[in-house]
């Protein structure tokens, strides 16, 4: 069973208000759902998101599709397929018969899956899938539905700014170096921020841009980065690519301390966090990117397809940008104190 993530807790809360105080939220597949589904003359949407080894990421995708189908009143079943098995998924799927497949596009081209959704819309069905398209264009007679983040051009170009600007503020030399740090493969997008912030410090003037790849082990990322950094003293910029990335960035700040300092901004999914670490100047500049808004949209569209609304063949996510005080500089310098002798007299 997958573990709440981050927000699991504010994720039952919400899904409480929505099915009532009094008894918890019927699953996909409870009696209550069930209800729903004759009434409204649907089968339970099916969503085949990719296997994911982050845990908790996989469930807060799981989560925010199942709220958005109590918000809308709709059946859903969040298949959770192995690594490999996404096309299998999408397959049992069909046999459901479903009024539609959700499919989140894989990091890298998947032909049995892209056979998969053709398939699917070889029968009619309706297919949204999330990130990019899949299968044959000309397939049919089910639409195809994609949903995509808005190109990340502009929010990474502001980021860089932001940052370059605190840096400058620090002291720093803002064009003498950059650090992007990215998880691999972590979602269908990470390519595309990934070469939106590399954009974004090559028009800047960044003198040189290294990348550096860090894997799911917080830790580990962070020794990472603070071993990176220091093997580069030009560093003036740490740019995360996503969540895990940023919190990496940040948490190496605490393993350098004074000896090498620089300015943190990025992307991640978690607001909370980047909404404090901002307001106090601790992030430069943040752009949201909630894998669980892709899903949240997509169950949307699909309700409405239920409901005799046409949705459009191609929808776009906004960023939201999350920007540090005009008075922010660089993140504070982590040197804990002296340890105090209890025994000590006070000073005079």
């Amino acid at each position: 069973m997958a573990r709440f993530g981050r927000f699991g807790l504010a994720a039952v809360a919400l899904a409480l208000s929505v099915w009532g105080c009094g008894a918890p939220p019927p699953s996909a597949t409870s009696r209550a759902t069930r209800g729903n589904a004759v009434r409204a003359g649907t089968r339970p949407v099916q969503i085949a998101p990719i296997p994911r080894s982050d845990e908790t990421l996989a469930a807060i995708v799981k989560e925010g599709a199942m709220i958005q189908a109590g918000l809308d009143t709709i059946p859903v079943q969040v298949r959770e397929p192995e690594p490999g098995a996404q096309a299998a998924a999408v397959r049992e799927a069909i046999r459901r018969d479903p009024p539609a497949i959700i499919v989140e596009a894989p990091v890298a081209a998947d032909a049995d899956l892209d056979a998969a959704v053709t398939e699917a819309r070889a029968k009619g069905l309706l297919v949204v899938t999330l990130g990019g398209p899949l299968g044959e264009e000309s397939a049919g007679p089910g639409r195809e539905v994609v949903v995509v983040p808005a190109p990340f051009g502009p929010s990474a170009s502001r980021i860089v700014e932001l940052a370059m600007r605190n840096a400058a503020k620090g002291g720093l030399d803002p064009k003498s170096g950059a650090l992007v740090v990215v998880r691999p493969d972590v979602d269908p997008i990470i390519a595309d921020r990934l070469a939106a912030l590399k954009e974004a410090l090559a028009a800047a003037e960044v003198a040189k841009v290294d990348e550096l790849a860090v894997g799911d082990d917080a830790k580990a990322a962070a020794a990472a980065v603070a071993d990176a950094v220091k093997a580069r003293p030009a560093v003036t910029l740490v740019l995360g690519a996503d969540g895990a990335a940023l919190a990496a960035a940040d948490a190496a700040t605490g393993i350098l301390k004074t000896e090498h300092r620089y300015v943190v901004a990025g992307y991640t999914g978690d607001e909370t966090s980047a909404k404090t670490q901002t307001s106090v100047g601790e992030y430069a500049a943040v752009g949201l990117y909630a894998h669980d808004r892709l899903f949240r949209k997509a169950v949307y569209l699909v309700a409405r397809e239920i409901r005799g609304e046409k949705a459009d063949d191609r929808v776009e996510i906004e960023t939201t940008l999350l920007e540090s005080p005009a008075t922010a500089a660089l993140p504070r310098s982590r040197v804990e104190p002296p340890p105090v002798d209890p025994l000590a007299p006070f000073p005079e």
